[in-house]
């Protein structure tokens, strides 16, 4: 009993998890760690993210924090920013974004989305990896949703 009550005591002191895409992994001693918050992407079973209309969630364990959303290609040094600059999220709970296109010549490749989360506590790393970018019409259209949407930018 003790070893359930000491796992969630662990989960509801983080500062904010990446809900969807599912993040890659979690552990609060990581998360400051850059880029991926300790766990390096992984390419097995890869997921399709559409060019356009995808959706990232997450869930903000403190008062406010400020969010970059950004992707990049696997063995590639630039990234392509998913928000229109830092979003600021206020308020415990869930909040998602419609990321910005993925650049249509990344369709059939591999990459990682990266959330960076900076709430009082320091600046915090978690990503999603193993995903591959797809048309969207090649998806199903029943994507996550939360019950709020945050803003585009600051």
């Amino acid at each position: 009993m003790k070893f359930y009550l000491i796992i969630l005591a662990k989960v509801v002191m983080a500062s904010f998890s990446l809900d969807y895409p599912p993040t890659t992994g979690f552990d609060e001693d990581q998360e400051p760690n850059p880029p991926c918050g300790g766990f390096p992407p992984d390419l097995s079973s890869l997921t399709n993210w559409p060019l356009v209309g995808g959706e990232i969630a997450v869930d903000l364990h403190d008062p406010e924090a400020l969010f970059l959303f950004r992707a990049q290609l696997m063995n590639s040094d630039t990234w392509v920013n998913l928000s229109n600059g830092f979003v600021d999220m206020v308020g415990l709970g869930e909040g998602c974004i419609h990321a910005l296109a993925i650049p249509p010549n990344w369709s059939g490749l591999a990459g990682v989305i990266q959330v960076i989360g900076q709430p009082p506590d320091g600046i915090l790393y978690q990503v999603r990896s193993k995903l591959e970018w797809a048309d969207k019409s090649a998806l199903e259209s029943n994507f996550y949703t939360v019950p709020r949407e945050l803003p585009a930018s600051v």
